[in-house]
């Protein structure tokens, strides 16, 4: 289409932008007008090349224009029936924003564009940034109880990285409540320090703290006097799980290469030279045997910890401590002897973790003896029930799909067994059992999954994000309700406090931020 030239840009000039107050109306007007009727590609980014000014800038101008053109040319008549239903637009028009940042994960200017073509007000780039913003200043950066209450949780903690500056995670693992959320200058040991004293100061007391070895989270803790446990994945599996997986490549490679070697010796042509590749075969044929048989038995004496790990055995029977200890030990000594570079520096390191590693096995013993003693649940009962809870786990952590169905059908045949046995009362025995077992904290690996979801919106951040969007989203994670899950259909701070959520999130963002306020900053 073709733009009526109202005024002229301005003549071009050396300085990189022009103040807005040097803009007349009839400049601001063109500017307005020809954002809010060319809908040709480009015509933003050619405003402000053209003016001198800023993208944010021409937004501005056209939502300004559209704003008064609706007053001057809308629906008068509606109006005056209905005072409030332009208040009303405004703020779903906010809603819609938050929905799509949050929930979407959509980056500000798909936002803009989604909100575009649906027909909403603050659809510029520099309006939804500036709302969200506002937004997110106006939440609280810390979970506070109520006057007189205390919390007590076990946190693990972690952090994620945008660009070069970390991002401080605290969670609850029991009702997976982000407890704290902050934008760190570094994550050295005075920083850490920091942010457990804030959480503490706000009348959250630390109960243990589950993490992995980073050297300012654990002095942090050994400072702060707080009760550490090293998570059992980052200390154990993870470690010693790359060994497996590189022992198999090279169990592969060595394999390959025996292939190799036995297509080349029928591919001699002279007696010579037959000798000298079945030389070869052999001695390739030796090495692959030797790699296979390295790999089998360091697999074997992997899964042998790993089965040492966990909390109950195949009957139920809870682990003890100090033979899970002993049998780990032997089986690092056995690892340490293999003819494998490195590896020897990854087993000390894991020697140095095992004093406190399996502390979640005496948590276990108290549960099970208070599930036995104080609520005088039979001890063959106890023993299904933690069997189930374990199959539970298993079955989420797995990631192939033949150990995922292994496990989904044995956590369904025992739980027919345990309806038939309880009937009416499974549900109720269930909730009581599980409420005790899942204070038997392993592993940090909520803090992990909310860290893959940070990494979401940075990913639509181009990596950077401010403390505002960390509020945002921490008040989302902790008053959005699960859809599926252990855990559904119940929103993490109603598991943290005990407390039923009756409003859906956005309603209780809208509690909690002065929507009207941040409308009237934004015009």
């Amino acid at each position: 289409m073709v733009i009526p030239n109202i005024n002229p840009p301005l003549p071009l000039i050396t300085s990189k932008f022009i103040r807005k107050k040097e803009l007349t109306m009839e400049h601001r007007l063109h500017i307005a007008f020809t954002a809010l009727m060319d809908n040709s590609w480009g015509i933003i980014t050619k405003l402000a090349k053209d003016y001198r000014i800023c993208r944010p800038f021409v937004y501005t101008l056209h939502d300004k224009l559209y704003q008064a053109a609706n007053v001057i040319f809308g629906d008068k008549t509606t109006e005056t029936e209905h005072p409030d239903k332009e208040l009303t637009i405004r703020k779903k028009a906010i809603e819609v924003a938050l929905i799509l940042r949050l929930i979407g994960k959509c980056s500000i200017t798909a936002t803009s564009e989604i909100m575009k073509r649906l027909g909403y007000s603050y659809n510029s780039v520099g309006s939804i940034s500036q709302i969200l913003n506002q937004i997110g200043s106006a939440l609280p950066e810390d979970i506070v109880p109520e006057e007189g209450c205390v919390i007590y949780v076990y946190l693990a903690s972690d952090e994620v990285y945008s660009h070069s500056r970390p991002i401080l995670i605290s969670a609850d693992p029991l009702s997976s409540t982000i407890i704290k959320i902050e934008l760190g200058e570094s994550r050295k040991t005075c920083v850490w320090i920091e942010h457990f004293n804030k959480i503490q100061n706000n009348g959250i007391a630390i109960v243990k703290i589950i993490s992995d070895e980073g050297i300012g989270l654990t002095g942090a803790t050994e400072k702060l006097n707080i009760p550490r446990q090293s998570d059992t994945f980052h200390a154990i599996s993870h470690r010693l799980g790359k060994w497996v997986n590189s022992m198999y490549d090279a169990a592969c490679a060595k394999i390959n290469e025996e292939y190799h070697q036995i297509e080349m010796f029928y591919s001699a042509k002279t007696e010579k030279s037959m000798q000298k590749r079945l030389d070869l075969y052999i001695s390739a044929q030796k090495e692959a045997n030797e790699a296979i048989e390295l790999y089998d038995y360091f697999r074997f004496l992997y899964n042998w910890i790993i089965e040492n790990l966990r909390v109950f055995d195949n009957n139920g029977e809870l682990n003890n401590r100090n033979e899970a200890e002993e049998i780990i030990r032997m089986v690092l000594d056995v690892m340490i002897t293999f003819p494998v570079k490195k590896l020897q520096k990854t087993v000390n390191s894991i020697y140095k973790l095992l004093d406190g590693l399996l502390d979640y096995l005496d948590t276990a013993r108290k549960v099970t003896y208070l599930l036995k003693n104080e609520h005088e649940i039979p001890e063959y009962l106890i023993k299904l029930f933690s069997l189930l809870w374990q199959y539970e786990r298993n079955q989420i952590k797995a990631k192939k799909n033949t150990r995922l169905k292994y496990y989904k059908t044995k956590k369904q045949k025992l739980i027919s067994l345990l309806k038939e046995i309880l009937n009416e009362e499974f549900e109720e025995m269930k909730d009581l059992i599980y409420s005790k077992l899942d204070t038997i904290v392993q592993s940090s690996a909520i803090v992990e999954n909310i860290n893959s979801m940070i990494r979401d919106y940075l990913n639509t951040s181009r990596n950077h994000i401010q403390q505002n969007m960390l509020n945002l989203i921490m008040f989302y994670h902790n008053h959005r309700r699960y859809k599926a899950g252990k855990r559904k259909g119940k929103t993490p701070m109603e598991l943290l406090t005990g407390r039923k959520q009756q409003e859906d999130w956005v309603e209780l963002l809208c509690q909690e931020v002065d929507i009207n306020k941040i409308l009237q900053k934004i015009g």
